[in-house]
C-alpha cells in the first residue's frame, strides 16, 4: 500500500497493561491466532543479559505505532536483555522484494532471535514467503518467526462472508509447513466490528492503515498473545529438526541484493551518490544509484542463481527497460504505473525467476519507446536482485 510518513512510536498507556479501558477487555480475549510450535527459543535468549535482536518486516502498516508499545512490552518483561529493534517495513512493496531485501535489511547487524513477518495486505505468494522462512531459519536456526495477518476492508469482507482471504491461505500453507505461529488480526478487527464495540471508521482512516486506536488494538493482541506464548517460563523449546521440503522448488531461499560495483557499463549509465529529489514516497533521499536518462544507455551483468531482477526508484519520467538474458531477444518492461506522476518511490522487478540454476548474464538497455505519459526515460537502480 501507498503511504507518507511512518508515524510516532509513542507508546499507548492500555497496550502495556497500565490502566484498564475497554479495549484491554478485549485485548485480554484475544484467541484469533494459532500458535504452532512455541517462541521459547527466543524466550530463553531474552531472558538472560546477552545482546537480542527483534525484527519487524512487511510494508507500511508495520512502519507504524503499533511496535512502540510492544518494543517497550518486550523491554519490561526481559530488563536485563540489551535488545537491538530492526524495523524492515517499507510501504507499497511486498514479500517478492522482502525475499531479496531481508539479508541486508533484516540480517544486516547479525543474528535475529524474534521475527515479526507482515506481508497479507501488500501481497506475495507462497514463492516470496517460503523465500524468507527458509533463508531467516539457516540464518539462525534458533529464530522464532511469528506471521502477522494485518486488516483490510477487502480481508474484513471475507470474513463477513465466511471466506479465508486468498493470500492468507498463500502464507498459510507456509506457516504449516514450517510449523509457524500466525496472528488472524484482521478476524479480531471484524469481530470487534461485528460486535459494535469498534467501526471501520475508528479503526482507520482509509482501507487499511490504523488509526492510534487501531494501532492500539494490534499492540494489545500482539502483547496478549506473547504472554500466552510465555505463560509457562519452564517450557521446553519444540525440536525443529531439519528445513522440510520446499513448497516451491523455485522460492527465493536466496534471495539477495547484488552490488551495484559489479555491473559493467557499456555506455550512458553513471554512478550518482546522494541523489535526492522531490516528492517522494515510501523512501528518504537522498540515495545513491546507478541512473540513465537518456534511450541506448547499456550495461551487464553476470550473476549466480536463477532469477533476476531491478530494486529501482521510480517517478514521472520512468522509462522502458529493455532486458537480453543469456543472450535471448531483447523483451520491454514499462516501469510507468498510476502512481507515477505524482511522486517518486522504491520500486522492484522481477525479470525472470526460473532460469537454470548456475552463471548468468542479463543485459540492460534503455529503450526509445516510453508511456505516453512519462516525461522521459529514467532507469535508476538502486540494487539488482538476485536469487
Amino acid at each position: 500500500m501507498i503511504r507518507r510518513g511512518t508515524g510516532s512510536l509513542a507508546v499507548s498507556v492500555a497496550a502495556l497493561g497500565v490502566a484498564a479501558s475497554a479495549e484491554s477487555a478485549h485485548a485480554a480475549d484475544f484467541r484469533e491466532y494459532v500458535m504452532r510450535g512455541d517462541l521459547m527459543r527466543s524466550y530463553r535468549k531474552f531472558s538472560s543479559s546477552a545482546p537480542v535482536r527483534v525484527a519487524f518486516m512487511g510494508g507500511s502498516v508495520t512502519t507504524r505505532q503499533w511496535r512502540g508499545p510492544v518494543m517497550s512490552y518486550l523491554k519490561k518483561r526481559f530488563p536485563a536483555a540489551r535488545f537491538d529493534f530492526i524495523m524492515a517495513g517499507i510501504g507499497g512493496t511486498d514479500a517478492n522484494l522482502g525475499a531479496f531485501r531481508l539479508p541486508a535489511q533484516v540480517f544486516g547487524r547479525g543474528r535475529v532471535d524474534l521475527f515479526f513477518l507482515e506481508f497479507a495486505v501488500n501481497g506475495g505468494g507462497v514463492r516470496a514467503m517460503e523465500g524468507i522462512v527458509r533463508q531467516a531459519l539457516r540464518r539462525n536456526p534458533d529464530i522464532d518467526i511469528v506471521l502477522m495477518y494485518f486488516a483490510n476492508t477487502s480481508h474484513t469482507k471475507d470474513v463477513n462472508e465466511s471466506r479465508v482471504p486468498r493470500i492468507v491461505q498463500e502464507h498459510e500453507k507456509v506457516a504449516e509447513r514450517y510449523r509457524l505461529p500466525a496472528l488472524f488480526l484482521y478476524r479480531e478487527i471484524a469481530r470487534r466490528i461485528a460486535a459494535g464495540s469498534l467501526t471501520w471508521k475508528e479503526f482507520s482512516t482509509d482501507s487499511v492503515h490504523p488509526t492510534q486506536r487501531g494501532c492500539d488494538i494490534y499492540a494489545e493482541c500482539i502483547i496478549q498473545f506473547l504472554n500466552q506464548a510465555w505463560k509457562d517460563p519452564n517450557r521446553t523449546p519444540t525440536p525443529r529438526g531439519e528445513l522440510p521440503p520446499k513448497l516451491d522448488p523455485l522460492c527465493y531461499e536466496n534471495g539477495r541484493f547484488v552490488p551495484l560495483e559489479t555491473a559493467v557499463v557499456k555506455k550512458g549509465f553513471r554512478r550518482i551518490r546522494q541523489w535526492t529529489v522531490k516528492p517522494t514516497c515510501n523512501f528518504r533521499p537522498p540515495v545513491d544509484v546507478l541512473a540513465a536518462d537518456q534511450p541506448g544507455a547499456e550495461l551487464s551483468l553476470a550473476f549466480a542463481g536463477r532469477a533476476i531482477g531491478l530494486y529501482t526508484i521510480i517517478g514521472m519520467d520512468a522509462g522502458v527497460i529493455e532486458y537480453s538474458v543469456d543472450g535471448g531477444p531483447f523483451r520491454k518492461r514499462d516501469q510507468f504505473d498510476h502512481y507515477c506522476p505524482r511522486f517518486h518511490r522504491p520500486q522492484y522487478v522481477v525479470f525472470v525467476d526460473d532460469l537454470a540454476p548456475g552463471e548468468h548474464t542479463i543485459v540492460l538497455r534503455t529503450s526509445p519507446d516510453k508511456n505516453s505519459k512519462s516525461t522521459g526515460h529514467a532507469l535508476r537502480i538502486l540494487q539488482f536482485m538476485a536469487n
